[in-house]
């Protein structure tokens, strides 16, 4: 391992203020574009290099909170099966790159000032964050202050050793590099703590750590330095593959954010949330792109046994913009709802009145809660700096540096539950392809065990639009269904835990666990394992239909769902007695499709309310119908 002594980075405390200085200067009018390639293949695969999952900060879980529910409950439109056929084209594609910021147009965006401004107190360190974007290797890490970013104790150097070294033997040396480090600068600062009021007898490395906080007031300025160092490893490499990797969704992201009247350069977070890694998954639980937490993708997307949208590019980033839209009109600015994008909206408002503020410099200044820490600190500093980096990009990466082309697609419409293979099949794409177009399936619906239900859009190839039509209008009835696939997801009672508490754990009723299940009564015991349902599904915002358009919408069937709803709500409640349960007698030759038939009710519903869980009636078995 080399070191890149912190002798070079002593003026580093001096020279802060002129560096920020630098930052906060407007960018140039004609900043260079990145250079991207002119192609035409409808999926542009990504590159061979593995992105891991990214964790910028070392107390990122620590510091992660639950966005607060948003003050507008989310409709959630109906499932009807109706069909809508929505082709791209071309021309529709690239209006689409025309419309954007990408590198074709020549210019990537500078951050307006009046709405994400540079406050002189955050300048430090945004500077400190450049450097981790568009300087430091994955294979350096900066030691520095937690509290004070940008004094960096030294900047230690694996990039000899990852060329001879395993990874794991690379981690492991890493983490002992890192630890050693941290312990040896928290014994300086307390040696220069107790030489602070005699500088003369300072030795020349204590004398370095007394200069690196020479702009600190304070008699305590080194005692409470003490234990608040923190390694940062370096992202040069990640942001340079995220940016090549943007180009495949940012015509669209900045299409879906302006359709909302958002400011396009917001479609820079996921530089700092994922960097671009369409897989990537936090140790918190955080997911894709925009890196949702299961609480609020819950309020903005879909996220149940059929479907995980968080890890759709193109649905994540309308749930982000409506999610960051939501922020904004809470909280009043840009500062704050980003900060809260990474904290919780009502962390943020809790905060804000705590300290009597209403800027984000005054909440990192007086708002001392344990849960705001290092990370909501800097997430607004992260997003001016990746921002900076990449407007930037030829002086950190140079000219070689391509964005990868836009992906193009057409978009279909299920009108029943069909197998996932029998639709890759339809729109002739290898699996590859098609599970890049569309990413939220579940394992259970890849392998079969679960059909895509009717009313999901589906991404495919572009071109093959109309050949998946006369395929899908083919299809006999060993493919097209009517009801879901039998499932249910084993639950097993552990201490304290209620069938009213499991069922909403799930998202389903108690009485549809009782009946999976094959309960009499409400009682559960420790360890007993229950039978729970699959969810119904709710779609909670509008979905992308095609990287054309200029608005997203809602399909067609959801569309009279919510007409159909809002029309009910509108009608007066009229006065009626409770209908008597009904029930039916099985007859000879008489199957539960015939019956769910013969009452208009679905099959599904039917097995539930019987707590049937295959398709074998007895003659002279008596079924409950459920209402229709």
């Amino acid at each position: 391992m080399q070191r890149i002594h912190w002798f070079s980075t002593l003026l580093l405390g001096f020279a802060a203020a002129s560096s920020a200085q630098q930052a906060a200067q407007p960018a140039p009018a004609e900043a260079a574009p990145l250079s991207a390639p002119v192609g035409t293949d409808p999926v542009v695969t990504q590159p061979a290099a593995a992105v891991e999952a990214v964790t910028n900060v070392v107390d990122r879980a620590a510091d992660a909170a639950e966005p607060a529910a948003p003050a507008e409950a989310a409709e959630a439109p109906g499932q009807a099966p109706v069909q809508a056929v929505v082709p791209g084209t071309p021309a529709a594609a690239t209006a689409a790159v025309a419309g954007s910021t990408a590198p074709r147009e020549g210019k990537i965006p500078a951050l307006d000032s009046r709405l994400f401004p540079r406050y002189d107190s955050l300048q430090p360190k945004v500077a400190f964050w450049t450097k981790v974007f568009g300087q430091y290797s994955e294979n350096q890490s900066a030691i520095h202050s937690s509290t004070y970013p940008n004094k960096v104790f030294e900047v230690l150097d694996f990039r000899a050793d990852a060329m001879r070294l395993d990874k794991l033997a690379l981690a492991r040396l890493k983490n002992d590099e890192e630890t050693r480090a941290k312990a040896r600068y928290n014994r300086l600062l307390e040696e220069v703590d107790r030489l602070r009021d005699s500088p003369q007898q300072l030795n020349e490395e204590q004398r370095r750590v007394w200069q690196l906080y020479a702009d600190v007031p304070g008699e305590r300025r080194f005692r409470d330095a003490v234990g608040t160092l923190r390694a940062q490893r370096g992202l040069k490499e990640r942001t340079a593959l995220a940016l090549e990797t943007s180009g495949k969704y940012m015509p669209a992201m900045e299409s879906i954010f302006r359709s909302y009247g958002l400011p396009v350069q917001l479609t820079r977070l996921p530089l700092v949330e994922s960097s671009f890694n369409v897989e990537a998954y936090s140790k918190v639980g955080a997911a894709g792109l925009w890196q949702f937490m299961p609480s609020s993708a819950k309020i903005y997307m879909r996220l149940n046994e059929v479907v995980d949208d968080r890890r759709d590019p193109w649905t994540s980033t309308d749930a982000a913009a409506r999610h960051l839209r939501d922020d904004y009109n809470a909280l009043g600015a840009w500062p704050l709802a980003l900060t809260a994008y990474n904290h919780g909206r009502g962390g943020i408002a809790r905060g804000l009145q705590k300290v009597n503020g209403n800027t984000l410099p005054d909440l990192i200044a007086r708002y001392d809660a344990k849960s705001f820490g290092f990370a909501s600190q800097n997430f607004y500093a992260e997003f001016l700096a990746a921002s900076d980096v990449e407007r930037e990009w030829k002086t950190h990466f140079g000219e070689q540096l391509q964005r990868n082309a836009p992906l193009r697609y057409d978009t279909v419409e299920t009108k029943h539950y069909v197998p996932y293979e029998t639709l890759r099949r339809l729109c002739d794409a290898d699996d590859e392809v098609f599970r890049k177009l569309n990413p939220a399936y579940r394992p259970e619906v890849i392998e079969g065990k679960l059909y895509v239900p009717p009313g999901h859009v589906i991404r495919i190839p572009a071109g093959h639009a109309s050949a998946f039509n006369v395929g899908y209008a083919k299809l006999g009835s060993s493919e097209r269904f009517d009801s879901q696939r039998s499932f249910f997801l084993l639950h097993k009672v552990a201490k304290g835990e209620s069938l009213g508490k499991i069922a909403k754990q799930y998202g389903t009723s108690v009485a549809s666990i009782k009946s999976a299940s094959g309960l009499k009564n409400d009682s559960v015991r420790i360890g007993q394992l229950l039978k729970v349902p699959p969810r119904e599904e709710r779609r909670p915002g509008p979905v992308i239909v095609a990287v054309g358009e200029s608005k997203p919408s809602l399909t067609r069937a959801e569309t009279a769902a919510v007409e159909a709803e809002r029309r009910e709500q509108a009608r007066p409640a009229a006065r009626s007695k409770p209908k008597a349960p009904r029930t039916h007698k099985v007859r000879s030759g008489q199957t539960l499709s015939s019956i769910a038939k013969q009452y208009k009710v679905s099959v599904n519903s039917l097995r539930d309310a019987n707590g049937i869980d295959g398709s074998h009636l007895a003659v002279g078995q008596k079924l409950r119908i459920p209402a229709s």
